[in-house]
């Protein structure tokens, strides 16, 4: 018989934390979610926590967390045969028969016994907390500060972007009593999940990077982002300190007299004033925070500069010199899958497929715009459905083929069925000079890239993370 795969959520890039030593019954006297436990000694203490049981180590509490594909209760005498030495669970009909060998805690939900116990470690430790949220550049703002805040003490940090109800219990219980301070990366994708991670996370400082349309679809509007967003704010302890983004229409209107805020952005009178300097020919930033030295970020795109801005100047507000901040910021580089630069026979290409909304896809295109090309090169899009806009998605991506209609960009080839709507749009006004092409598959539109791209040429590949546009660059035969 074929061994059956242990339990693990494919989404999830931590699987086993390593804690500080605690003692699980603390916790237990004041649990809402745990409702019965069996087999589990007063003095028990637990040090390390995973929800995957082909890590599990000897004495790992075990939490059967229900995944997308399998459910972690399935694999509960998985765990205990791998050496776990308490289980977690809600589904006790699955697990009756191992009582006799392990112990175990019934709770009501895995998921949010996993919060609960992660908001009651997390104030075991007096550091600073750093949450942010935001529609686009949340996670290249977290990767910013947390470079800056290392520069004076060691960081706990979101891995990759786990900012939802299971990542961020996660992220919380890395600190250690080595952590200084803890960068937080909170996401949501439904009304209230803000609210409900930025109670167990306790931020002392936060911002929110923007408001956009990512997720709309699950909101109804723009307004009804912003509540969302800002509930990271209105539910913060009194004294704690905010940064607002006042280029952003929404944000820099935000009032809130329990806390205190610190504004940063391009108008004069803001606390932290940035200046943007320029950018290469490969669209790397360079700016100034309140007249700081000169910072020249090796993330292209003009969107980094109110990325940086905004950790360039929570580093400042943190007491990180200005050349420590400089050399945090500096030292940044792309992440997997976002406005990476790969060279391949000449050919210039820019792999920003990890996601894709309205405003970071007009980003993407003035990015591209923006870039030189020798001799007759061309710039090519590949574009992938922006989803999750729900009753929005064909008036948004038409738009999107209207922006592009005038643009300096030679040929954008569309992938996926909302991006018809794109394709539609720039087929039809009678003078634009940008050829536009749609495919449903990515086997055809990696086959007309190959037709169409030659040495000299720069490629800009972006859509959501649920079309995986960059299948297109493994079918042209480029790792980018």
């Amino acid at each position: 018989m074929k061994q059956r795969e242990r339990f693990f959520p494919a989404e999830r890039s931590i699987r086993q934390v390593a804690m500080e030593s605690v003692r699980l019954n603390k916790f237990l006297e004041i649990s809402g979610t745990a409702h019965k436990v069996v087999g589990l000694s007063h003095d028990f203490m637990i040090t390390n926590i995973s929800i995957d049981s082909r890590v599990i180590r000897s004495g790992d509490l075990f939490i059967a967390i229900p995944g997308d594909r399998y459910d972690g209760h399935d694999f509960a005498a998985d765990a205990l045969n791998a050496g776990a030495s308490l289980l977690v669970v809600s589904n006790e009909h699955k697990v009756k028969m191992l009582e006799a060998r392990i112990g175990i805690i019934y709770v009501s939900d895995t998921v949010r016994f996993l919060m609960e116990f992660a908001g009651w470690y997390r104030m075991k430790f007096n550091i600073p907390v750093y949450a942010i949220t935001g529609s686009t550049g949340k996670t290249t703002t977290k990767e910013m500060l947390a470079t800056v805040l290392n520069a004076t003490c060691r960081v706990s940090r979101t891995n990759k972007n786990m900012n939802n109800f299971i990542g961020v219990p996660l992220t919380l219980l890395q600190i250690s009593g080595e952590t200084g301070v803890a960068v937080v990366e909170l996401g949501t994708n439904r009304p209230g999940e803000i609210a409900a991670l930025a109670h167990i996370v306790q931020p002392t400082h936060a911002v929110i990077t923007n408001i956009g349309s990512g997720h709309i679809g699950f909101f109804g509007s723009k307004e009804a982002i912003y509540e969302e967003k800002k509930s990271l704010f209105d539910t913060m302890k009194k004294g704690t300190c905010i940064y607002l983004n006042t280029e952003d229409t929404y944000l820099r209107n935000y009032k809130n007299s329990r806390l205190v805020t610190r504004t940063c952005g391009l108008r004069t009178g803001t606390d932290y004033q940035g200046e943007f300097l320029g950018a290469d020919e490969q669209g790397h930033v360079r700016l100034r925070i309140n007249h700081s030295p000169e910072i020249r970020l090796k993330i292209p795109g003009r969107q980094q500069f109110m990325n940086a801005l905004l950790a360039g100047s929570m580093g400042l507000d943190a007491g990180i010199s200005p050349e420590e901040v400089k050399a945090g910021l500096e030292s940044v580089q792309a992440q997997d899958k976002r406005m990476a630069v790969t060279y391949h026979d000449g050919i210039m290409i820019i792999n920003d497929t990890y996601n894709s909304n309205p405003e970071s896809l007009r980003a993407a295109i003035d990015y591209l715009c923006d870039l030189p090309v020798r001799d007759e090169g061309k710039k090519l899009l590949v574009l992938g459905d922006m989803l999750e806009l729900g009753e929005m998605s064909e008036e948004e991506h038409r738009q999107i083929g209207r922006y592009l209609a005038d643009k300096d960009i030679q040929a954008v080839l569309c992938l996926g069925n909302y991006s018809r709507f794109i394709y539609e749009e720039l087929k039809n006004p009678p003078d634009t000079q940008v050829e536009s092409f749609f495919y449903l598959t990515h086997e055809e539109t990696a086959q007309k890239l190959s037709e169409m791209l030659n040495s000299g040429d720069i490629v800009l590949l972006k859509g959501s993370r649920g079309i995986a546009v960059e299948k297109v660059l493994t079918l042209f035969e480029i790792r980018g």
